[in-house]
């Protein structure tokens, strides 16, 4: 690790923006570090749906709204109006979540799309500002809910439904072309690849896989993004009654996946407590507090839309609970650690059965995979066997992409084998009650409606 920096979105004017500013200076110092220490080429990948606009000019127009910010959800009946549903999800396969790109372009009035823009998702528009050069990734491009995923390029119907100039789209290309030198003197050149651009995509690039028929994954940071590889998937009424997404992800595969809430909560908890103690919580004692908690007091659903927004803590939680805890800290992380865990075995489930068999492995990556307690937590409930790490599958599969482009590596699965024999990659064996956390699930899910807090 070169360089990091914090990241979140801010208020401003009543709305949850990002400060785009400092995320292209921040870049840039880190990129110029990484320079500085002989970096032969870079490539950036973010988290997805978010999105600027260039005017004729090549000038943005306008904050770069977060996902997160409650507005978008009013540009859903929108769509809706001018496509169904059904038809929707059939050209598309993405799972409907009300801050998808899609409905982020339809709630905002006017609109800041028009003849000359450029419209361009957040990782393409810094590589555009470090580069000059213009370009769109098809793995993030998928996310909008707007690429046609038996095409893998942008739907007509669905930019055409929406009242848009198709001229502002650019083409998607897909993972691995060098799209051009960096402008910046600070970074000498180095060549900008065109990586997964979109985190989730690159943390899959990233994943020690040796067979996908035999494994899931599970990317688990902010989210928790459960889900297999595939290639040749394409949307079903069955996916669309679980609301499946289909991703499009490098070397023409599609990442089959349910979005849940992952470590959202647990990292809001530590900031409004860290504000109440006037310091940072330690997270390795709120895990040891938890494993001592009492197991399967409470749970809630962690996907609950109440929750998505920023502010949350264990008081907005607890008016959620079935059952009671002791609202002590350890209390608390163990509650929202279960109940992430039961929510995740029920989309691995989901996932087996849309794919028609059972898959052993679940590969867990990203920072997630560190809490030991977790991992065990999860190979007890689904029943498999977790191999987790490694933790920076994310930045790994960013890097891969670009030494396959490099010429360092001659393919994706000879780069996958290294990764398997990194030290951090651990395995955890199914050794409690599956049956425990059966009952665990079943009793959220039967007392819904029914909350007692502690």
């Amino acid at each position: 690790e070169v360089a990091r920096f914090a990241n979140g979105p801010v208020l401003a004017a009543g709305r949850w923006v990002w400060d785009i500013d400092e995320l292209r200076a921040s870049t840039l110092a880190g990129l110029a570090l990484a320079a500085e220490q002989g970096a032969k080429s870079w490539g950036i990948d973010t988290w997805a749906l978010d999105f600027g606009v260039l005017d004729e000019h090549g000038v943005l127009a306008g904050p770069i709204v977060a996902y997160r910010d409650g507005r978008h959800a009013g540009g859903v009946p929108i769509v809706r109006a001018v496509l169904p549903w059904e038809r929707h999800y059939g050209i598309t396969g993405m799972q409907h979540m009300d801050f998808n790109t899609v409905y982020q372009l339809a709630a905002e009035q006017p609109s800041p799309i028009r003849a000359g823009s450029t419209f361009m998702l957040v990782p393409d528009l810094i590589s555009y500002w470090l580069t000059g050069v213009r370009a769109c990734d098809v793995t993030n491009a998928s996310t909008t809910a707007m690429v046609d995923v038996h095409t893998r390029q942008w739907s007509p119907e669905i930019i055409s439904a929406l009242g848009l100039p198709p001229s502002a789209f650019l083409p998607p290309d897909e993972p691995g072309a060098i799209r051009g030198e960096s402008s910046d003197p600070r970074l000498r050149g180095m060549p900008l690849v065109g990586v997964a651009t979109h985190d989730t995509a690159s943390a899959f690039v990233g994943t020690p896989l040796t067979d996908r028929q035999q494994a899931l994954i599970l990317s688990l940071g902010t989210w928790a993004l459960i889900g297999c590889e595939v290639t040749g998937a394409v949307p079903t009424g069955a996916a669309r009654d679980l609301n499946i997404t289909h991703e499009l992800g490098a070397e023409c595969t599609v990442r089959l996946l349910r979005n849940v809430s992952g470590m959202w909560l647990l990292d809001e908890c530590r900031r409004a407590w860290a504000l109440q103690d006037g310091q940072p919580t330690v997270l390795e004692d709120l895990l040891d507090a938890a494993e001592r908690a009492l197991p399967f007091a409470a749970g809630f659903d962690v996907d609950d839309p109440g929750l998505a927004a920023p502010g949350q803590s264990e008081i907005s939680i607890s008016g959620r609970l079935i059952g009671r805890w002791d609202g002590s800290r350890g209390g608390v992380v163990r509650t929202l650690l279960e109940s992430l865990v039961v929510k995740i075995a029920r989309r691995a489930a989901e996932i087996e059965g849309l794919t028609g068999g059972h898959r052993p492995t679940l590969h867990v990556v990203g920072g997630g995979s560190r809490i030991r307690l977790l991992m065990q937590w999860l190979a007890d409930a689904t029943g498999k066997v977790v191999i987790a790490g490694p933790v920076e599958a994310t930045a790994l599969g960013n890097a891969i992409v670009q030494w396959q482009a490099m010429g360092t590596v001659s393919s994706l699965a000879e780069a996958r084998s290294m990764l398997g024999d990194m030290p951090e990659i651990t395995r955890y064996e199914p050794r409690g009650s599956k049956r425990a956390w059966d009952d665990f699930a079943e009793r959220i899910t039967a007392g819904k409606g029914s909350t007692h807090g502690r």
